[in-house]
């Protein structure tokens, strides 16, 4: 499953911060990516499931990973409703996921212009 990077949020926080602090921005975001990846691996409670899905969703969101921001909120929602088996049954497919952008927000990072290369 290969998620996609909004390239106008990108864009946009380029405009913001400058290029030398967006690809630190990258990195961090990357490696937060790894740490939650990490957590979500390590056979997490539901509870658990819901702070990580919860730290996401906002980060995700800024970050223009607009579908991992879908299935954070989706996540931290089925907890809220008691569907853990909801959880479980998709929590493969969520840590694929997180994992999957923590790779690709480290690649965009390690590019001289990273905004060029989301068009």
């Amino acid at each position: 499953m290969t998620s996609i990077i909004n390239a106008d949020t990108i864009k946009r926080m380029a405009d913001e911060v400058g290029h030398d602090t967006l690809q630190l921005l990258l990195n961090v975001f990357s490696d937060e990516l790894d740490q939650y990846f990490r957590q979500l691996s390590s056979q997490p409670t539901i509870s658990q499931v819901r702070e990580i899905s919860h730290a996401i969703k906002s980060s995700a969101a800024s970050f223009g990973a607009d579908e991992l921001a879908v299935m954070a909120q989706e996540c931290e929602s089925r907890v809220k409703q008691g569907q853990d088996q909801w959880i479980l049954d998709h929590l493969p497919e969520y840590r694929q996921m997180v994992e999957g952008m923590a790779i690709e927000y480290r690649r965009l990072a390690s590019l001289e212009n990273p905004v060029n290369c989301l068009s």
